[in-house]
């Protein structure tokens, strides 16, 4: 008599404690509710539009255009966007890394350059953006500019940081076993300290993610998502508004998500530095 109850019970149990598909769930109630709110709530659909006609509107400028409209536009403005992403974090990624890590292992480095990183630490990338275009002018350059300048920060203060958290008695341990210099930098510093550039990398890509956009709003002069959002103001395209902050939201989770979870999974986690589970 007692098996069947918790028969019954467990889904609702296992769904109120979370599972692989309770995002999934959760995205769709908030639709559910966001299409009743517009539907029977009296709210303006020219300015906000219901998830139905903003996914209609999505498909749309993923599909062959019409007219003037050109084929696979969305697409096209993810590319540009992507493309000012990868190009602006890998630099900013491996410049910054070194100069982290040199922090971490000089102190005099660190005494003359943490004051400064400080500082631009806490200014909004965003606010930056006009000084940019007033030296570098309007295009992609400068959006690149703009996600260098907004991811390269995090990155630097995390990897001086990892250096500064490995504990001595590693680095005389290898000193002990004959390592050289170059050893102790590959093989016990870069180790140790990968959780905290990875962290560091993590945090840089959410804010790399919304300098592009940022950048592409102000900067942008035909293509990118940002650029496409803004420009759907001009013609209060509500719908195409909505639709490139859906897309906004979906990459961003995904680089995050998938990208460095697959990271974390081959290095840390492989190395046994760090664990996934629960304690």
């Amino acid at each position: 008599m007692n098996a069947l109850p918790s028969q019954l019970y467990s889904p609702i149990m296992d769904m109120a404690r979370g599972n692989r598909w309770t995002p999934f769930v959760s995205i769709l109630c908030a639709g559910i509710l966001w299409e009743l709110v517009i539907l029977y709530g009296g709210v303006n659909t020219l300015l906000m539009p219901p998830p139905s006609a903003v996914l209609v509107r999505l498909f749309e400028m993923l599909g062959p255009g019409e007219g003037a409209v050109p084929d696979f536009l969305m697409i096209r403005h993810i590319a540009w966007t992507m493309f000012a992403l990868i190009v602006g974090f890998l630099a900013a990624a491996m410049v910054s890394s070194a100069i982290g890590l040199v922090m971490g292992m000089n102190r005099t480095v660190y005494a003359w350059l943490n004051p400064i990183i400080s500082i631009f630490m806490v200014i909004p990338n965003i606010a930056v953006v006009p000084v940019l275009i007033l030296w570098l002018g309007l295009g992609m350059h400068t959006v690149i500019v703009v996600v260098i300048t907004g991811s390269c920060f995090p990155i630097i203060y995390t990897a001086a940081a990892g250096v500064q958290n490995v504990p001595t008695r590693m680095i005389w341990a290898a000193q002990t076993a004959g390592a050289t210099r170059w050893q102790i930098l590959t093989t016990v510093l870069l180790g140790a300290t990968m959780p905290y550039l990875i962290a560091g990398h993590k945090l840089a890509l959410g804010r790399a993610w919304r300098a592009v956009i940022a950048g592409e709003i102000f900067a942008a002069t035909k293509y990118g998502v940002g650029f496409m959002i803004y420009d759907a103001r001009t013609f209060l395209d509500t719908e195409a508004m909505f639709a490139g902050l859906i897309v906004v939201g979906l990459i961003g989770v995904s680089l995050e998500r998938i990208l460095f979870g697959f990271i974390e999974r081959r290095t840390v986690e492989k190395w046994g530095v760090t664990t996934s589970k629960n304690l």
